[in-house]
């Protein structure tokens, strides 16, 4: 009898933790209507492009093809894995394609953009940031240096306008990005946006 109770406690007990546990964000093209980046905490960066693909001539195939044949020899000389592709599809007059990336140096060497993705605390930054950044807690502005030096956050820099969602809660961002919700916000259609989460 001992011996049910205690597996049934530590079946509670088990059922608790998985309860606890952080689902992990995944973009797929079921949920996508737009340019989408999601940065995932260990690095990793999935991108969502739409295109239109209304044309009766466009070949989903030969898309696909090309875009292998581009991640293929990409791989080749970045001597690893490092851009995969998750999903091609088309829905009505678009097409979706999503793609994965061992991180942000080469989703920006892939795709000849600027972009870069690093912990606080880094004294090191090549990119010309703005002055102040936008405090997600009140509207206030805060002094972009001071708050890059906190060593428990991270900070996401993209040039392209998409819809970023981050694997954390946004705290700070730059005054051209627009919140959507506490992990997602809409970033600049031209210019440099600037995100500060905290994982």
């Amino acid at each position: 009898m001992r011996k049910l109770i205690l597996c049934g406690i530590l079946m509670l007990f088990l059922t608790s933790l998985n309860g606890c546990t952080k689902e992990e964000l995944i973009l797929t093209a079921e949920n996508i209507e737009t340019n989408t980046l999601l940065a995932k905490n260990n690095g990793v960066i999935q991108a969502a492009t739409v295109e239109d693909f209304s044309k009766d001539y466009y070949n989903l195939n030969e898309l696909s093809e090309f875009v292998m044949g581009e991640i293929n020899t990409y791989n080749q000389v970045s001597g690893g894995e490092n851009v995969i592709m998750d999903e091609l599809e088309r829905k009505d007059d678009k097409v979706i394609m999503i793609l994965s990336y061992t991180g942000m140096k080469h989703y920006a060497e892939f795709n000849k953009v600027l972009a870069a993705y690093f912990n606080g605390g880094n004294k090191e930054i090549l990119i010309e940031l703005p002055n102040t950044l936008v405090n997600v807690k009140d509207g206030s502005t805060d002094n972009t240096r001071d708050v890059i030096q906190n060593e428990k956050i991270k900070v996401l820099i993209v040039e392209e306008p998409f819809d970023v969602i981050v694997d954390g809660k946004i705290q700070h961002h730059s005054d051209n990005a627009t919140i959507v919700e506490k992990n997602k916000l809409k970033s600049a259609m031209e210019g440099t946006t600037v995100i500060v989460f905290k994982p």
